[in-house]
């Protein structure tokens, strides 16, 4: 399980190992030839500290606006003035207004504070101009009778001519452009706006549309077929998958349909995204073990809408739920169930989920199902994604990879090549972009001795193991690199009805309690987790510190247990039971379990998820080296009293590396980063793409046939292949 190095690695030390001894022999030899030659340390030292001046005082660009520059905002919002031009024939008595009681100066107020934001190059542009971009196209003819002097036009024109579409472009800012939902929403909109402006000039660049159209349709394809070998880094991300969905249902609703090049493998991304969901669906909802989540995301599905929520909505239900009302929800999401419904030029639907996705979803029998997306960064030089190329840094960026051993030359070549030190996601490379330790090559040495909290941030190989019932899901990442830390990442969380949520983490922070990494959000240490079929089992071994990590590393795991969402919740000393109808839940750890008492700070990220918090929902467990074992069960199998007397006649021993387990005529031992063991028998932590009694596909292999429901969907992303 420990990391080793690469035979790439173990060259590059190699190498500076050379060059540094041949410096210090080169520098003994002048030295004892003339003892003037001693200079040459104080010259090194002075080289090092300029780079170093120079990267510590090179200001960052700021992400967000300031709460000042929020204030001036319209009463009505973009949301409302986009569902009135999308939706003519419909009402909405949430909207306070009609298209005609508008003026020119009232819709320059409404889309200004959008124009601005973009103009400003705040993060999170890209999704603000999905929206204005829709508003745009739906609105042309409104706003010629609005607007006749041409303003309201003129400001959208100039506010995406002057947009920066790629991070390589020229223009400070601090922009995240490079995970793989920013990536396919910059892609989309620099093909749809080089197509609609293709004899203007886009100021970044200097290109006209015509010419950013065609790069980004060369970029479309790439990112497309990378998605189709590898699939999504951000696998089941109940927050950030939803883009994906919104950005490229975009692209089949305004795109040139004629080229099937690019509108085939459109669809067939989207196919593969409405399998992962059909996969991971239960309960109205795909939250599990997944790539990226927020604290929001991974509390509870129970009493809040969300994104995800309209897309499954859309797939399974027809969109029933919501309709075409959905107009309050971010509307960029929006365009999925709006691309289901629209119909082409020959009255053909633009797009449909394919039966069998719809039927895996619908299938209610108890299902085994794993799952293995993205690379591990050891094999990006096998796969040809290591270098400066466009293909290579797309992906090493969607892993959201920078600092870790394998590929952090790379990112320094790439940092100083295009001058991106100002960009706050990317800033921490200006204290150490000191030339003469780039010209050694140790930063992959110091990289790997000091186990930077960043490299814990990148999204690697992940193993998913999914238990879906009528009654619960549960789903763990196998075995995902112990010890580390996790920006996003969930390793491990059970689904009970009504979409409540139990899971266990290693809390970064004690406080910013909405933020990612956070308390509730990703991890400071990742456990060595495993799962086979109703019981997963967790070994913490927290460390007292992690180099560079943002907070103390706190010296417990806690459970978001919430005694509100749950029918009952019985605590007794180092065991954990909760029902939830009929559906079980029990928790052993090495240690005693506690709820901690109510606090308001962390009780404000349930906002909207829990309607009374003051009840406790945060079960801890103190202590470095602990365990804790999860095993579900049902009414249909057994009493709520006889499961909890089961679970406590069951055997388990922790001796702080080794844990194992009895239930059920089943022997669990799992040794912390070392093998895990059913009855015996060895367990692998990696999967093929698909191994489900739907679909089977070889890791990286880009021929996927679904079937289900006495229904077939064959895609390959690569061979341009949807039928």
């Amino acid at each position: 399980m420990k990391q080793k190095m690469s035979k790439y690695e173990k060259r590059e030390l190699s190498l500076a190992i050379v060059r540094l001894a041949l410096m210090v022999a080169a520098t003994a030899v002048l030295i004892w030839v003339n003892a003037y030659f001693a200079f040459i340390f104080l010259a090194i030292g002075l080289w090092i500290g300029f780079d170093l001046i120079m990267g510590v005082t090179k200001k960052s660009c700021p992400v967000l606006p300031q709460r000042d520059q929020k204030k001036h905002r319209h009463k009505y919002h973009v949301n409302d003035i986009l569902w009135l031009l999308e939706n003519p024939t419909l009402k909405n008595n949430e909207i306070p207004f009609t298209l005609d009681s508008l003026t020119e100066r009232d819709v320059i107020a409404i889309l200004e504070p959008y124009c601005n934001y973009i103009n400003a190059r705040y993060d999170c542009l890209d999704f603000r101009a999905t929206i204005l971009y829709r508003v745009l196209v739906s609105g042309e003819e409104f706003f010629k009778k609005v607007s006749p002097s041409g303003k309201v036009q003129k400001l959208l024109d100039d506010t995406f001519l002057g947009m920066k579409f790629w991070i390589t472009e020229k223009g400070d800012d601090s922009v995240c452009y490079f995970s793989e939902n920013h990536e396919i929403t910059f892609f989309v909109l620099a093909y749809l706006l080089g197509r609609r402006y293709a004899d203007r000039t886009f100021v970044c660049d200097g290109r006209t549309g015509a010419e950013k159209a065609e790069e980004a349709r060369t970029r479309l394809i790439t990112w497309f077929t990378l998605r189709g070998k590898y699939g999504f880094s951000e696998f089941y991300s109940h927050n950030y998958l939803p883009i994906d969905f919104a950005s490229i249902s975009l692209l089949l609703l305004y795109g040139d349909r004629s080229d099937e090049e690019v509108m085939t493998r459109a669809r067939g991304v989207l196919d593969i995204l409405c399998l992962d969901y059909a996969h991971s669906y239960a309960f109205g909802t795909i939250i599990g073990a997944q790539g990226r989540a927020y604290a929001r995301n991974n509390l509870n599905c129970a009493f809040q809408e969300n994104t995800t929520d309209l897309i499954t909505d859309a797939i399974w239900n027809d969109s029933k739920t919501y309709g075409g009302l959905y107009y309050h929800k971010p509307s960029q999401v929006g365009a999925f169930p709006r691309l289901l419904k629209l119909k082409d030029e020959e009255g053909k639907p633009i797009y449909s989920v394919p039966e069998a996705v719809k039927a895996i979803g619908l299938d209610k029998s108890t299902q085994i199902i794993k799952t293995s997306f993205g690379l591990n960064l050891s094999d990006l030089r096998d796969q040809g994604l290591y270098g400066q190329e466009d293909r290579q840094m797309m992906f090493q960026l969607g892993m959201v990879a920078l600092s870790n051993p394998e590929v952090i030359n790379n990112s320094f070549d790439f940092v100083n090549r295009y001058s991106l030190i100002s960009n706050e996601f990317l800033s921490p490379f200006k204290f150490f972009n000191i030339s003469f330790l780039r010209f050694l090559g140790i930063f992959p040495l110091i990289s790997r001795v000091l186990k930077i909290y960043p490299n814990g941030v990148t999204l690697e190989r992940s193993n998913v193991y999914i238990y879906r019932t009528k009654d619960f899901k549960l789903s763990t990442l196998m075995a995902y690199k112990p010890g580390s830390a996790g920006a996003q990442q969930t390793t491990m969380m059970a689904l009970l009805p009504d979409g409540v949520t139990v899971f266990t983490n290693h809390p970064l922070k004690d406080q910013e309690f909405r933020s990612a990494p956070g308390f509730w959000g990703g991890y400071g240490c990742a456990p060595h987790a495993v799962q086979d079929e109703n019981v997963c089992m967790l070994i913490h071994r927290i460390p007292h510190r992690i180099t560079f990590s943002p907070a103390p590393i706190l010296p417990y795991t806690h459970t978001f247990l919430s005694e509100e969402l749950m029918d009952e919740v019985i605590v007794e000393g180092n065991y954990a039971f909760a029902r939830k109808d009929g559906t079980f839940v029990a928790l052993i750890g090495a240690n005693h379990f506690e709820y901690l008492p109510y606090n308001k700070e962390k009780a404000a990220v349930t906002d909207g998820l829990l309607r009374d918090c003051t009840k406790r929902f945060e079960l801890i467990q103190r202590g470095r080296k602990q365990f804790t074992v999860y095993e579900l069960s049902t009414a249909e199998k057994e009493t709520f009293e006889a499961f909890m007397q089961r679970i406590k006649d069951n055997d388990v021993t922790f001796d702080g590396k080794h844990l194992t387990y009895h239930t059920a005529k089943k022997d669990y031992a799992l040794t912390y980063e070392g093998d895990f063991t059913v009855n015996g028998e060895k367990q692998s932590y990696e999967y093929k793409r698909y191994d489900s009694s739907y679909v089977q596909a070889d890791y990286l292999s880009e021929d996927i046939v679904i079937n289900a429901g006495g229904k077939t969907h064959h895609v390959n992303i690569a061979k341009n292949v949807r039928e």
